[in-house]
Protein backbone atom coordinates (compact mmCIF):
# COMPACT_ATOMS: atom_id res chain seq x y z
CA UNK A 1 0.00 0.00 0.00
CA UNK A 2 2.77 2.32 0.79
CA UNK A 3 4.50 1.42 -2.34
CA UNK A 4 1.09 2.40 -3.89
CA UNK A 5 0.98 5.17 -2.46
CA UNK A 6 4.27 6.72 -3.38
CA UNK A 7 4.07 5.57 -7.06
CA UNK A 8 0.84 7.76 -7.11
CA UNK A 9 3.04 10.70 -5.55
CA UNK A 10 5.65 10.43 -7.53
CA UNK A 11 2.91 9.96 -10.89
CA UNK A 12 1.41 13.38 -9.66
CA UNK A 13 4.95 15.23 -9.28
CA UNK A 14 5.86 14.13 -12.56
CA UNK A 15 2.74 15.18 -14.41
CA UNK A 16 2.85 18.42 -12.74
CA UNK A 17 6.24 19.42 -13.85
CA UNK A 18 5.10 18.53 -17.08
CA UNK A 19 2.53 20.79 -16.49
CA UNK A 20 4.38 23.45 -15.51
CA UNK A 21 6.92 22.98 -18.12
CA UNK A 22 4.34 22.66 -21.22
CA UNK A 23 2.51 26.24 -19.61
CA UNK A 24 5.94 27.96 -19.99
CA UNK A 25 6.14 27.03 -24.00
CA UNK A 26 2.96 28.25 -24.79
CA UNK A 27 4.50 31.54 -24.88
CA UNK A 28 6.93 30.24 -28.08
CA UNK A 29 3.13 28.68 -29.64
CA UNK A 30 0.61 30.84 -28.79
CA UNK A 31 0.18 33.74 -31.22
CA UNK A 32 -1.28 37.21 -30.27
CA UNK A 33 -4.83 38.47 -32.18
CA UNK A 34 -4.13 41.99 -34.07
CA UNK A 35 -5.86 44.10 -36.31
CA UNK A 36 -4.52 47.02 -38.27
CA UNK A 37 -6.39 49.82 -40.42
CA UNK A 38 -4.19 52.28 -42.86
CA UNK A 39 -3.99 54.23 -46.00
CA UNK A 40 -1.00 53.82 -47.88
CA UNK A 41 0.63 55.34 -51.04
CA UNK A 42 4.18 53.58 -52.37
CA UNK A 43 4.54 56.47 -55.18
CA UNK A 44 7.68 58.49 -55.36
CA UNK A 45 5.65 61.57 -55.52
CA UNK A 46 3.29 61.04 -52.35
CA UNK A 47 -0.25 62.46 -52.62
CA UNK A 48 -0.47 66.00 -51.08
CA UNK A 49 -3.15 68.20 -49.42
CA UNK A 50 -5.37 64.98 -48.70
CA UNK A 51 -8.79 64.82 -48.21
CA UNK A 52 -10.46 61.43 -48.19
CA UNK A 53 -13.80 59.85 -46.31
CA UNK A 54 -13.19 56.36 -46.32
CA UNK A 55 -15.38 53.30 -44.66
CA UNK A 56 -15.10 52.94 -40.85
CA UNK A 57 -13.28 49.75 -39.47
CA UNK A 58 -16.52 47.70 -37.99
CA UNK A 59 -16.51 45.07 -34.75
CA UNK A 60 -19.58 43.19 -34.88
CA UNK A 61 -21.21 46.49 -35.86
CA UNK A 62 -19.57 48.38 -33.50
CA UNK A 63 -16.94 50.95 -34.63
CA UNK A 64 -13.61 50.66 -33.86
CA UNK A 65 -12.03 53.10 -31.86
CA UNK A 66 -9.72 55.60 -34.62
CA UNK A 67 -6.13 57.11 -33.20
CA UNK A 68 -5.83 61.03 -34.37
CA UNK A 69 -3.29 62.16 -36.56
CA UNK A 70 0.50 63.36 -35.51
CA UNK A 71 -0.13 65.83 -38.57
CA UNK A 72 -3.39 66.61 -39.82
CA UNK A 73 -6.60 65.61 -38.75
CA UNK A 74 -9.39 62.27 -38.29
CA UNK A 75 -12.61 62.12 -37.56
CA UNK A 76 -15.98 60.78 -37.95
CA UNK A 77 -18.13 62.19 -40.04
CA UNK A 78 -22.07 61.24 -41.14
CA UNK A 79 -22.65 60.65 -44.82
CA UNK A 80 -25.02 59.57 -47.40
CA UNK A 81 -23.82 56.20 -46.93
CA UNK A 82 -23.69 56.38 -43.03
CA UNK A 83 -20.75 56.73 -40.52
CA UNK A 84 -17.06 56.99 -42.48
CA UNK A 85 -13.99 58.39 -41.78
CA UNK A 86 -12.55 61.70 -42.80
CA UNK A 87 -8.83 62.13 -43.01
CA UNK A 88 -7.26 65.55 -43.36
CA UNK A 89 -3.54 65.49 -44.21
CA UNK A 90 -0.34 67.33 -45.88
CA UNK A 91 0.58 63.99 -47.36
CA UNK A 92 -0.55 60.27 -46.99
CA UNK A 93 2.74 57.95 -46.83
CA UNK A 94 1.37 55.32 -43.93
CA UNK A 95 -1.23 56.64 -42.15
CA UNK A 96 -2.43 54.22 -39.26
CA UNK A 97 -6.22 54.66 -38.57
CA UNK A 98 -6.43 52.05 -36.21
CA UNK A 99 -4.92 49.49 -34.43
CA UNK A 100 -5.41 46.60 -31.89
CA UNK A 101 -3.04 43.58 -30.67
CA UNK A 102 -3.90 41.28 -27.98
CA UNK A 103 -2.58 38.13 -26.13
CA UNK A 104 -5.21 37.46 -24.12
CA UNK A 105 -8.29 37.16 -26.71
CA UNK A 106 -8.34 35.52 -30.57
CA UNK A 107 -10.40 36.94 -33.09
CA UNK A 108 -12.54 34.09 -35.02
CA UNK A 109 -12.04 35.29 -38.54
CA UNK A 110 -14.45 33.59 -39.78
CA UNK A 111 -17.44 33.97 -37.20
CA UNK A 112 -16.92 37.45 -35.94
CA UNK A 113 -17.77 40.36 -38.79
CA UNK A 114 -14.19 42.58 -38.31
CA UNK A 115 -14.69 44.52 -41.52
CA UNK A 116 -15.08 47.82 -43.54
CA UNK A 117 -18.22 49.38 -43.44
CA UNK A 118 -20.32 50.07 -45.31
CA UNK A 119 -19.22 47.56 -48.26
CA UNK A 120 -21.65 47.77 -50.97
CA UNK A 121 -20.59 44.83 -52.95
CA UNK A 122 -18.87 41.78 -51.91
CA UNK A 123 -18.48 38.80 -54.37
CA UNK A 124 -17.10 35.92 -53.58
CA UNK A 125 -14.57 34.66 -56.56
CA UNK A 126 -12.90 31.36 -55.23
CA UNK A 127 -12.88 28.71 -51.79
CA UNK A 128 -10.74 26.57 -51.61
CA UNK A 129 -10.89 23.81 -48.66
CA UNK A 130 -8.93 20.51 -47.44
CA UNK A 131 -7.71 18.77 -44.67
CA UNK A 132 -4.98 21.66 -44.07
CA UNK A 133 -6.76 24.81 -44.93
CA UNK A 134 -8.95 27.06 -46.11
CA UNK A 135 -8.31 29.85 -48.71
CA UNK A 136 -11.54 32.29 -50.60
CA UNK A 137 -11.17 35.21 -52.05
CA UNK A 138 -13.81 38.06 -52.51
CA UNK A 139 -14.37 41.47 -54.79
CA UNK A 140 -15.66 44.15 -52.87
CA UNK A 141 -16.53 47.66 -53.55
CA UNK A 142 -16.69 50.84 -51.13
CA UNK A 143 -17.59 54.04 -51.40
CA UNK A 144 -14.76 56.70 -50.70
CA UNK A 145 -14.10 60.36 -51.10
CA UNK A 146 -10.87 61.42 -52.56
CA UNK A 147 -8.98 64.80 -52.71
CA UNK A 148 -5.04 65.31 -52.95
CA UNK A 149 -2.43 66.74 -55.28
CA UNK A 150 -0.49 64.57 -57.99
CA UNK A 151 -1.77 61.47 -59.96
CA UNK A 152 -1.22 58.93 -57.64
CA UNK A 153 -2.46 55.51 -56.05
CA UNK A 154 -3.99 55.17 -52.76
CA UNK A 155 -4.23 51.90 -50.45
CA UNK A 156 -7.66 51.30 -48.40
CA UNK A 157 -6.36 48.13 -46.03
CA UNK A 158 -7.10 46.19 -43.01
CA UNK A 159 -5.35 43.61 -41.95
CA UNK A 160 -6.45 41.12 -39.29
CA UNK A 161 -4.57 37.95 -37.68
CA UNK A 162 -6.94 35.81 -35.69
CA UNK A 163 -3.93 34.69 -32.90
CA UNK A 164 -3.66 31.28 -32.01
CA UNK A 165 -4.25 29.55 -28.56
CA UNK A 166 -2.94 25.99 -27.03
CA UNK A 167 -3.85 24.34 -23.47
CA UNK A 168 -0.74 22.82 -22.06
CA UNK A 169 -1.14 19.16 -21.42
CA UNK A 170 2.39 17.76 -20.91
CA UNK A 171 5.63 18.32 -21.46
CA UNK A 172 6.07 20.07 -24.81
CA UNK A 173 2.79 18.61 -25.00
CA UNK A 174 -0.20 20.80 -25.85
CA UNK A 175 -3.82 21.05 -27.71
CA UNK A 176 -4.70 23.34 -29.95
CA UNK A 177 -7.98 25.08 -28.71
CA UNK A 178 -9.00 28.10 -30.28
CA UNK A 179 -10.36 30.19 -32.43
CA UNK A 180 -12.38 27.02 -34.49
CA UNK A 181 -13.75 26.29 -37.49
CA UNK A 182 -16.52 24.24 -37.13
CA UNK A 183 -14.18 21.66 -34.63
CA UNK A 184 -10.94 22.52 -36.31
CA UNK A 185 -8.92 25.16 -34.49
CA UNK A 186 -6.70 27.21 -36.70
CA UNK A 187 -4.19 30.36 -36.96
CA UNK A 188 -5.56 32.63 -40.09
CA UNK A 189 -5.55 35.90 -41.64
CA UNK A 190 -7.75 38.40 -43.65
CA UNK A 191 -6.44 41.13 -45.91
CA UNK A 192 -8.52 43.63 -47.55
CA UNK A 193 -7.59 45.82 -49.51
CA UNK A 194 -9.21 48.46 -52.16
CA UNK A 195 -7.09 51.13 -54.27
CA UNK A 196 -8.12 54.79 -55.24
CA UNK A 197 -6.80 56.08 -58.66
CA UNK A 198 -9.38 58.86 -59.24
CA UNK A 199 -10.89 61.76 -57.17
CA UNK A 200 -14.50 62.92 -55.61
CA UNK A 201 -16.75 60.41 -54.76
CA UNK A 202 -16.69 56.70 -56.39
CA UNK A 203 -16.44 53.11 -56.02
CA UNK A 204 -13.19 51.64 -55.08
CA UNK A 205 -12.87 48.06 -55.96
CA UNK A 206 -10.33 45.67 -54.29
CA UNK A 207 -10.27 42.23 -52.83
CA UNK A 208 -10.56 40.38 -49.70
CA UNK A 209 -8.25 37.49 -49.10
CA UNK A 210 -9.25 34.75 -45.86
CA UNK A 211 -7.01 32.35 -45.11
CA UNK A 212 -6.77 29.32 -42.49
CA UNK A 213 -4.44 27.32 -41.63
CA UNK A 214 -5.93 24.10 -39.40
CA UNK A 215 -4.11 22.97 -36.22
CA UNK A 216 -5.40 19.63 -36.43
Amino acid sequence: MRRKNVILVIFFLIFFIGFEFSDMTLAFINLPSSYTYYVTSFDKKLPKNVTLIVPTCSLNGDIAEIKPLREGNISLLDTQYGKMIKIEAEEVGHITITSFISSEKTIDIINENITLSPILERELLSKTENKKELSMVYRVKIPVYAEFEGNSTIYVTLHVESGFKALPFFFTFTIPWEPRYGWKPYAGHKYLEVKITKKGWQLAEGEERVRLIFAV
